[in-house]
């Protein structure tokens, strides 16, 4: 732990003590509101930009999902992801902060996944095909752990042209058996099939989402950006020594 500088000002018994520097104390030291902006901006833009190649290649140029050229635009996705998580969140430290910092950065996390929806469903609009499916099993399972573990219903269908499809749903949404439910999928089984119908103009609906979720999340992200540097600054002012 750094010890704070000797100044006649500390001994008085009117002035406080100043406390030692911290990793809390530190990441509020170094925020630069303008500059963290703009390169959270960019991460994350940036992320969901690869992950939507990676999406878009493998379901409507690859042979395949799993190839090289979408492993490697999602592997760079993810890789922007964990040093946006590193740079606005670990960097804080064990501070009872980082719960903070993590609620506020889970809209800007979600932007991939809405997304790789949006291109999923776009595959669907496409070339899917809906069609009635009977449900000839059910199975309750539960997902999580510990008191996180919540119930869930896997099913099996059958479907005419699709043959069997598995699909999961939750207690108050699942089939019974015996029973038909409407399922689109995709024929070249590169897209994760649905119950229903298709959506009209996924990626307009999806982009919409996200774009939302980026300014929603960015000004969120600001708003705790800013309250953490004056936090600080009233810090460093009420000893009279930056950096403490």
């Amino acid at each position: 732990m750094t010890q704070p500088p000797f100044d006649p000002r500390y001994q008085q018994a009117s002035h406080p003590v100043p406390p030692g520097r911290n990793a809390e104390h530190a990441f509020e030291d170094r925020i630069r509101l303008g500059r963290d902006l703009l390169v959270g901006a960019v991460l994350v833009i940036a992320a969901t930009g690869f992950t939507a190649g990676s999406a878009w290649y493998s379901m409507f140029v690859a042979e395949a999902f799993w190839t090289p050229v979408p492993v490697a635009l999602l592997g760079v996705a993810v890789l922007l992801l964990l040093v946006q998580v590193w740079y606005f969140v670990l960097r804080e430290g064990r501070s009872p902060m980082i719960a903070a910092a993590i609620g506020v950065h889970l809209v800007l996390f979600a932007m991939p996944i809405l997304v790789f929806i949006g291109v999923n469903e776009q595959v669907l609009t496409e070339r899917g095909v809906t069609e009635s499916c009977s449900v000839t099993s059910q199975e309750k399972t539960y997902v999580g752990s510990g008191d996180n573990r919540k119930p869930k219903y896997d099913h099996i269908l059958d479907c005419p042209t699709g043959g069997e499809l598995t699909q999961r749903t939750s207690p108050h949404n699942r089939f019974d058996v015996g029973g038909s439910v409407t399922i689109t999928y995709d024929p070249e089984g590169r897209a994760a099939h649905r119950t229903g119908e298709p959506a009209a103009a996924p990626l307009v609906l999806f982009g919409a989402i996200a774009i939302g979720a980026f300014l929603l999340g960015t000004t969120i992200r600001a708003l705790y950006l800013n309250f953490r540097l004056r936090r600080g600054t009233k810090r460093r002012n009420a000893f009279g020594a930056p950096g403490l």
